[in-house]
């Protein structure tokens, strides 16, 4: 109990726990209120019926909305959670350490990402429905609202699961283990070399451009996501160790900390919302500046990936190590 007691008492702790319960309670009810919706409404009835489900329908709208932009202000504040954490978690030296505590960590983190860049979409589709006369993707957005519902109750059940299963007691692994590199085993995706990683990387995101240019959207939705699981593993194993300046040191983690300028946040944050235009031009297509915009955050999240690399080049005239 003690050991409990330690992390959920931890205030950042209580308050995203809190947070997240109570938008589950709000989402419930929106949950309800939607299948209710989905099962009787009829935008061509005139009744008295239709009419309380259209003032249903505001009052469901509203509460999604809502606890969108609060859990999209929740997800770097459960990143800051990890890292205050660390400094309670033994053998943590950072929020690598404390997200790798047990086998909940990770998937949760994943979960909570997944169920922002899917609402965002939400909000997309629903911004786009209630701007049109005979609302034509109305069934449409309740039935993704109810997808996302069912990935957050995945995300409260691992989020429990996770912060009531790390010790206070054993050590962890920190980030300087988890992300060394083993000789004999090559950690990168694919198993690509450095070198072919960075072409990789520039390859896709040089046909990115020419994807958004030429407005080829089922091709979009495909690159985009495979851009984003490359570039994880540039940003750890390659442009990380330029903004620590060690070739030793890879983790994700400790660039969102305030030593290197909270540089992580800029860097994660372009990415995710180039990624999110991407998707809403190719999977929606309701704005054409999406193209346009999804290019331009790519373009930012490259130039702040490569900055480090760059500055440290004409500084230092010499590679971390070779590639």
């Amino acid at each position: 109990m003690e050991r409990l007691s330690d992390i959920l008492l931890t205030s950042e702790v209580a308050i995203t726990l809190f947070i997240d319960i109570f938008l589950f309670i709000l989402l419930s009810l929106a949950f309800y209120q939607s299948v209710l919706l989905l099962k009787n409404y009829n935008f061509n009835a005139t009744d008295a019926t239709q009419y309380q489900l259209e003032k249903k329908s505001y009052f469901v709208i509203t509460i999604i909305s809502i606890s969108i932009i609060i859990k999209f202000i929740l997800l770097p504040f459960f990143v800051h959670t990890l890292d205050v954490l660390s400094g309670i978690v033994p053998g943590a030296m950072c929020g690598a350490g404390v997200i790798g505590a047990n086998e909940f960590g990770k998937v949760a983190l994943f979960v909570k990402i997944l169920i922002v860049l899917l609402s965002m979409l939400w909000f997309r589709l629903n911004s786009h429905d209630e701007k049109t006369k005979n609302q034509p993707y109305f069934r449409m957005k309740l039935f993704f609202f109810v997808f996302i519902y069912m990935l957050i109750i995945l995300e409260i059940i691992l989020e429990l699961k996770f912060f009531t299963n790390i010790s206070t007691e054993s050590p962890v692994l920190c980030c300087s283990v988890i992300y060394t590199d083993v000789t004999d085993i090559n950690q990168l995706p694919l198993n690509l070399s450095m070198r072919q990683l960075l072409y990789t990387f520039y390859g896709l995101y040089l046909f990115i451009l020419v994807l958004n240019y030429y407005k080829k959207r089922c091709i979009l939705a495909l690159v985009s996501l495979l851009f984003s699981y490359i570039s994880y593993y540039v940003i750890v194993y390659f442009f990380g160790t330029y903004i620590y300046e060690l070739p030793t040191h890879k983790c994700p983690f400790c660039m969102l900390q305030s030593d290197y300028n909270f540089i992580g946040y800029a860097i994660f944050f372009s990415l995710f919302l180039a990624t999110f235009y991407a998707l809403s031009a190719a999977l929606f297509g309701f704005r054409k500046n999406d193209f346009k915009t999804s290019s331009l955050f790519y373009t930012l999240f490259i130039l702040l990936c490569s900055w480090s690399f760059v500055v440290y080049i004409l500084n230092n005239s010499t590679l971390l190590a070779p590639l």
